[in-house]
């Protein structure tokens, strides 16, 4: 009987901190992821390269068109440093949506991006148009990092607007 009451008295408690659990405001998260992907992308525009790997995880994985996945902050950050020194090199994208799981951890953002990069030695350049995903993360801090990109040619679309 005693252990029925201890039972009893648990279940009690854990109702009502379930019931004290802060809900997520799903819609409010997705815009900040929104706001994250557009400010990173100026990031990038803007050649800021410790700010645009400030939006990555430590472990976090890009998976880019015809390249081997980039995996970690350091070969991120390898990555960024070469491809800025490429000239006629250029990355931009725009988040079309957003959306955050229940929980609140976890969310997405689908994109579109065109790649401009050079195809030979006399300056000339081809651009590649993308569509992808860019998988959130949130953190112990309570920031969003993103932990996984991934985009694909998209022959499909011509402008990123």
């Amino acid at each position: 009987m005693k252990n029925y009451h201890i039972l009893i008295a648990m279940l009690i408690l854990f109702g009502f901190s379930a019931c004290n659990t802060k809900p997520i405001n799903q819609d409010e998260e997705a815009e900040k992821l929104m706001k994250l992907s557009q400010a990173w992308a100026q990031s990038v525009k803007d050649k800021n390269v410790d700010e645009m790997l400030s939006y990555w995880a430590d472990d976090a994985i890009l998976m880019s068109p015809n390249e081997a996945p980039v995996v970690g902050i350091e070969s991120l950050r390898g990555m960024v440093e070469r491809s800025m020194n490429i000239p006629g090199f250029e990355i931009y994208w725009k988040p079309q949506e957003a959306y955050v799981s229940k929980s609140g951890d976890l969310g997405y953002v689908i994109f579109k991006n065109y790649m401009t990069m050079p195809i030979d030695t006399l300056g000339n350049t081809r651009t590649v148009y993308n569509k992808g995903v860019e998988i959130w993360k949130k953190q112990a801090d309570g920031q969003w990092k993103n932990v996984v990109d991934i985009s694909n040619a998209d022959p499909s679309i011509k402008s990123i607007d």
